[in-house]
């Protein structure tokens, strides 16, 4: 790579204008940001959560928890770690619980990386569709 190539970005963790339309949609940002700060707080519990269904190999379990964080995951735009709860959905749909405990890793990864892409909470929903990759929103 010379010295004037730019580094092509990975997978956005976090799609964050997905809060602006969330914002849109309950009529104030306060809330949508207050969703999302909850949504930060729950992360940790909830792949415990589907941790603890997996190893137990608990199908009931394991949907409920790898489907509150999927859809939840998708509200606040971390769509990288929704995508990880596809992959492990379907794996429990399969009954393939050893595959899906060999995923954990990745969804723990991902949300690693949602909480890295965070940006600083400024009140406003406006500032999270600044993108660094795209000039026309930042």
């Amino acid at each position: 790579m010379s010295d004037r190539e730019v580094p092509h970005p990975g997978p956005v963790p976090l799609e964050q204008c997905e809060l602006q339309v969330l914002a849109e949609e309950l009529g104030d940002s306060r809330l949508a940001l207050r969703f999302f700060s909850t949504y930060l707080a729950m992360l940790p519990g909830r792949l415990l959560r589907i941790a603890d269904g997996l190893c137990r190999h608990d199908p009931d379990a394991s949907m409920d928890a790898v489907l509150s964080l999927k859809i939840s995951s998708a509200m606040v735009g971390a769509v990288e770690t929704e995508t990880q709860c596809r992959a492990i959905e379907m794996m429990i749909r399969e009954d393939h619980f050893d595959s899906a405990v060999a995923a954990l890793p990745e969804l723990r990864k991902s949300s690693d990386r949602c909480f890295a892409a965070v940006p600083p909470l400024t009140g406003n929903t406006e500032s999270f569709c600044r993108n660094p990759w795209n000039p026309q929103t930042g």
